[in-house]
């Protein structure tokens, strides 16, 4: 499969996790906080389950690597070099487009999230005519539906970034939270797949290891992130004061965290494929 075609891939990935945001602001406009809740859970569930997706494709990457360390073991460690360095890099190359990609869905997605507020906010009110989730997504997907998402077209407002003002009060260990959550997540996979070019002969074991960074990378924002989100949604639900602008302010902090954990992927993908290999091999048997 083209390297390519699985950027697009994780790139729509990223583009829902991001846009899913934009669904909290939609239930607390409209008051169906919980029924919100309930589609940003499912956008948040295909996002963060749909890397594994990508694992078949990506190990038959890692493979060839493989196939080509194990098979240079009898020539030349010149000849080896020459023979194993260039297909290595390449893979390390890939990995980090597919992140840069990741990136690039994330920044669009955060710019879009007003937009899908608003177009989330119409088809929401569509339930109450249709109480059906599949009839809901065929209201989404039809002509009014369509004309409902030109009209939501908007750019962010100065508003939405009232949290860089001085004076206000910043939940930053929230963020951080989230920036290293969505970092694991993001490189997960990645580092575990390529763990398996640093211990071809326990290729398998690294790559299971990957459900154990998405564990982690999962638990942290379920346990974290999202809670503080919820409150803040209810608050702005309820007409509290600043609530509106809490709410906006949280989400393109979120937005943003998420895309410097993105970025951060970056720099942990091959320290956490060594550190990854380094856990296979001291597995007891």
């Amino acid at each position: 499969m083209s390297i390519y075609y699985l950027c697009f891939f994780i790139a729509v990935i990223h583009l829902i996790a991001t846009l899913s945001y934009g669904v909290r602001i939609a239930g607390a406009r409209t008051g169906k906080v919980a029924f919100c809740l309930s589609l940003f859970n499912i956008l948040v569930l295909v996002s963060r389950t749909s890397n594994t997706l990508l694992t078949p494709a990506l190990s038959k990457r890692v493979e060839s690597v493989v196939v080509s360390l194990l098979g240079a073991t009898d020539v030349p460690a010149a000849e080896a070099g020459l023979r194993t360095a260039v297909p290595a890099a390449e893979l390390q190359h890939e990995f980090h487009l597919l992140i840069f990609s990741a990136s690039l869905a994330t920044a669009a997605g955060a710019a879009l999230i007003p937009m899908f507020q608003r177009y989330v906010t119409c088809v929401v009110g569509s339930f109450d005519k249709f109480p059906s989730l599949p009839r809901m997504v065929k209201f989404a997907l039809s002509g009014p539906g369509i004309k409902a998402l030109g009209t939501s077209w908007t750019v962010p407002s100065k508003a939405n970034f009232s949290f860089l003002r001085a004076g206000h009060r910043l939940p930053w260990n929230i963020f951080a939270m989230n920036v290293i959550g969505s970092a694991l997540l993001a490189t997960g996979v990645l580092s575990s797949l390529y763990a398996g070019v640093f211990a071809p002969d326990l290729r398998m074991t690294t790559g299971q290891l990957s459900a154990v960074v998405n564990f982690f990378g999962t638990i942290m924002l379920f346990a974290f992130v999202d809670p503080y989100l919820s409150y803040v949604t209810d608050g702005a639900a309820k007409g509290s004061d600043d609530g509106d602008v809490r709410l906006r302010a949280a989400v393109f902090g979120m937005a943003g965290s998420r895309l410097l954990g993105t970025v951060l992927a970056h720099f942990l993908m091959i320290p956490g494929a060594q550190l990854i290999a380094w856990i296979a091999r001291i597995i007891p048997t």
